[in-house]
């Protein structure tokens, strides 16, 4: 089964935790697709134009059997992107199909690596990280938001039997 890694890799501290997540569900035994490993892409020197990331990282995702997305509550417009993608694909699916039933769905499994959104302290009211809720509804449509990285693992062993 094949996972498409949905991270935010613009730092270097985001880059080099995609690639550890990846190389750690493919210690499941899933195949695995993360942006950050794709150097048509990825390596700036070869010059990839908007079209060129969307189509590589857009074929990768409708080809997945399953979505991991890590929401971290900050600047991730890719990877709010990846995720209205397969909602919109499920969708569309669900339409043409005519039925609910997941089997015809990409599953997406939302976790978080930012602890303040696990457990967000709050100052005169404000807290102290927030997720978008509209993300999260796609997430519930479409799948579970479970929690941190280990529930994240936990339930793809889950998913293959384990």
């Amino acid at each position: 089964m094949k996972v498409y890694l949905a991270h935010a890799i613009s730092t270097t501290g985001e880059f080099k935790d995609s690639l550890r997540v990846a190389k750690r569900i493919r210690s499941l035994g899933y195949e695995v697709y993360a942006a950050a490993e794709n150097d048509a892409i990825n390596d700036k020197s070869n010059d990839p134009t908007p079209l060129d990331i969307y189509e590589a990282d857009v074929f990768e995702l409708l080809t997945s059997d399953i979505v991991v997305v890590n929401l971290s509550g900050g600047l991730q417009d890719g990877t709010i992107t990846e995720v209205g993608i397969v909602a919109g694909y499920n969708e569309m699916v669900k339409l043409l199909e005519a039925t609910q039933d997941p089997e015809f769905a990409i599953p997406i499994i939302g976790y978080t690596s930012n602890a303040r959104l696990l457990q967000p302290q709050f100052y005169k009211g404000i807290p102290s990280a927030s997720a978008n809720h509209l993300t999260l509804g796609v997430i519930a449509r479409w799948g579970e938001f479970v929690g941190d990285e280990e529930a994240m693992i936990e339930k793809l062993k889950e998913l293959k039997g384990e």
